[in-house]
């Protein structure tokens, strides 16, 4: 039941993350390539305008929306002496829209309704903050040029002292991103100095060409973001206008636009600032990391290893080396060592099927030897062997992980290890508490400095309405789907976590490797998800995401630094020393045959290390007559040590039930024969096109192992001398198990 509950979920929520991705990837699949709005301003204050837009269709669409804005949007955030309403225009007087295509012009008429599907047609829709053309003209997967010609009314003021053109070219109701927008504003009969300021994307520029022409430009307008162009000139230009403000303005204009300049500045610096905090909060983690995690190492060359042996086993000797937890590895390790200090015995089983020799490594107990083995290699053993006397090694490397309590086993064996060290002085945990609570302050303030980052450069969300007014009720009334979003970040967290975790066990045990490299890839998704989704306005706050990654590493991983006491440096650079001579293949060079024999414990340790296809490439080359020498040249074993036993992470975190029928095969196998080896068209508009086809996704069936009796997916059999043994096939049909 529990299986069917995840396998639902996981369903649902692939579902629900297709449904979302196709819908962002119709809602991207038409964009205006290329903007050019050509504006002259007349006598009388009004501006004709002639608005050339080129459009890139992807898919299906009945048409486009042109937005023009009629209000005013201060969106500079400053407190002004002139009134924003003074800068509304009037209206819009519409004259024509065009098709430009193949140097033909084809003119749309107007109507009143339209149907999807209708072309060379439009309707208008009048409001009081904007005015918006619908037009028809149907496009499949084409380049489309569309021409609007239109006077703003009375958007040019009068003032005392100057004359002022201040407009929103582009409004926050575009709904579709620009790629190049180009501006160009001309002043016919002007013969003095032109004062120009642009207002939008950073990436914005403006130029002044002669005093009767200015020109601004700017690259990948996203959606819902605004560009404004402000002129300042001789007012008897527009000697008939009819928009007065009997001000003194020049000196406010400019003032004004100190102000968005000082403002602009302080955003940027704020943004940097937030950039150096995070550096400074990296480097303290790194001193943090040289002060309580990282010990200096004595140059040690000469030391007696039996003793060392006989005082770490492999186990403890890989955590003390590594400053780390245990590993799956290190099981494998103390058995190699327990084998080779013939504490249990190994023998090798040969048996012949289909002409072919295979071999059964069985480990069996000596009960004289048990009181020689330490409370680590008993809890290692007593998990291997279980209830038997004799086991066969890679069935036991298999079914261990599978054991109803593995977790639980793997826990406790690290605290006994732990214990052990901490003892002695070694892997103790040293951050003082003071420290510890300063790092949680820090996180906090992290908190509070990105808060008031946001709130100081504000967070453009496009289409608030839409927001509150629809996707609420929505999620509302659907509080199932309302229940699987909230589940989304939760799982997608979690399972990065843990994937991340069984990664980085294979290669190190240490929690503060594991637990920060965690937070940086659950971090990575986050600002990669801004980079694609977010709106580039809102970029800004990458910035905040990554001190935040950094103060909550800080926090999370301060109590997870290990160091050693003075009394362990000794060992602890003997066991590096150990480390760094089997990498070099020092040990076993310039030896003569007796020094030799000690290759088994030497395997052990490298092992534990992580270092064992170093020692079994040298070890390989040994022409002795030894079963453990035997057991490494056998490919499953090798594949088990050579992998640092990455099945085991794998296999313990799955459901019981779910490898049952797996675990049930396999000992049915291994108990015969030894170790087996394995070898539709156009909708509504939306901002520039209609609904886009939908792509339907392809389903791909994933691979599950299930007990037999049960099975409705996948299940592989395959009959060797009446005995089932379970192997990759691709059949579906339970009748096909045979």
């Amino acid at each position: 039941m529990k299986i069917k509950i995840k396998l639902l979920m996981s369903f649902c929520i692939l579902i629900l993350a297709i449904i979302i991705l196709q819908t962002k990837v119709e809602a991207k699949s038409y964009y205006i390539d290329n903007m050019d709005i050509q504006a002259t301003i007349l006598e009388n204050g009004d501006l004709e305008i002639e608005q050339t837009l080129t459009y890139e269709f992807d898919g299906s669409y009945n048409g486009i929306y042109i937005t023009i804005p009629i209000q005013y949007e201060n969106k500079e955030d400053i407190l002004s002496e002139i009134s924003d309403d003074i800068y509304n225009a009037g209206g819009v007087e519409l004259q024509k829209v065009s098709l430009v295509q193949n140097n033909q012009i084809t003119e749309f008429k107007k109507v009143t309704t339209a149907a999807n599907g209708s072309s060379s047609v439009f309707t208008e829709d009048r409001k009081a903050d904007f005015y918006k053309l619908k037009i028809f003209s149907p496009s499949t997967n084409t380049r489309k040029t569309f021409q609007v010609n239109y006077i703003l009314k009375n958007v040019c003021v009068s003032h005392n002292d100057i004359g002022e053109l201040y407009y929103n070219f582009i409004g926050g109701e575009w709904e579709c991103t620009i790629k190049s927008l180009n501006i160009e504003v001309y002043l016919p009969n002007n013969q003095t100095e032109l004062k120009i300021w642009g207002h939008g994307p950073d990436n914005g520029s403006s130029q002044i060409i002669d005093n009767t022409h200015a020109k601004f430009t700017v690259s990948n307008v996203a959606t819902g973001n605004y560009v404004a162009a402000r002129l300042v000139f001789d007012k008897t230009n527009i000697p008939n206008a009819q928009k007065i403000s009997n001000l003194d303005a020049y000196g406010l204009i400019y003032k004004d636009e100190q102000q968005i300049a000082k403002i602009s500045d302080k955003k940027q610096k704020y943004t940097r600032n937030i950039y150096l905090f995070a550096l400074i909060l990296m480097v303290y983690w790194i001193i943090l990391l040289i002060l309580y995690e990282k010990d200096k190492k004595l140059q040690v060359t000469e030391f007696n290893e039996e003793e060392l042996f006989k005082k770490y086993n492999p186990m403890l000797a890989g955590c003390l080396q590594g400053s780390r937890d245990i590993l799956a590895r290190d099981i494998i390790a103390v058995l190699l060592n327990l084998i080779e200090k013939k504490i249990i015995h190994l023998e090798i089983k040969s048996l012949h099927h289909n002409d072919q020799k295979i071999y059964g490594y069985y480990l069996t107990k000596i009960p004289e030897k048990e009181t020689e083995m330490d409370e680590i290699e008993a809890m290692v053993c007593n998990w291997a062997f279980g209830s038997q006397q004799t086991v066969e090694l890679a069935m036991a490397l298999e079914n261990m992980p599978k054991d109803k309590n593995a977790n639980e086993k793997f826990k406790k064996l690290n605290d006994v290890a732990q214990e052990k060290l901490n003892k002695k002085g070694g892997n103790q945990k040293r951050v003082p508490v003071t420290l510890r609570i300063f790092n949680t302050f820090l996180f906090f303030i992290a908190i509070y400095v990105s808060i008031k980052h946001i709130l100081y450069e504000g967070f453009e969300i496009y289409h608030m309405s839409d927001v509150f007014f629809t996707v609420i009720p929505i999620l509302l009334y659907m509080l199932p789907i309302t229940m699987v979003l909230i589940y989304i970040p939760i799982f997608i967290t979690v399972n990065i976590r843990h994937q991340m975790t069984k990664m980085i066990h294979k290669i190190t045990g240490q929690k503060v490797v594991t637990t920060a490299a965690t937070i940086i890839a659950i971090f990575l998704v986050i600002i990669l998800l801004t980079l694609l989704l977010g709106n580039k306005g809102n970029r800004y706050i990458i910035a905040d995401e990554i001190l935040l990654c950094i103060a909550l590493i800080i926090m999370l991983t301060d109590n997870l630094m290990l160091k050693n006491s003075v009394k362990m440096i000794e060992d602890y650079s003997k066991l590096n020393s150990l480390k760094e001579k089997i990498e070099n293949y020092t040990l076993m060079e310039d030896r003569d045959i007796e020094q030799i024999t000690l290759w088994g414990t030497y395997l052990a340790y490298a092992v534990s290390f992580g270092m064992a296809d170093k020692i079994s490439k040298r070890i390989k080359n040994l022409y002795l007559d030894d079963d453990l020498l035997n057991l490494l040249n056998d490919q499953k074993i090798t594949d088990y040590i050579l992998s640092d036993y990455s099945f085991f992470y794998y296999t313990a975190s799955l459901d019981r039930r779910f490898m049952r029928g797996y675990t049930k095969a396999i000992k049915t196998a291994v108990s015969n024969y030894g170790s087996s080896s394995s070898s539709g068209s156009g909708g509504g508009f939306s901002g520039g096109g209609g609904f886009s086809r939908r792509r339907r996704p392809r389903w791909r069936p994933e691979v599950l192992f299930r007990e037999k009796s049960k099975s409705f997916l996948l299940l592989f059999w395959k009959r060797v001398d009446n005995k089932n043994i379970m192997i990759y096939n691709k059949s579906r049909n339970r009748n096909d198990f045979k």
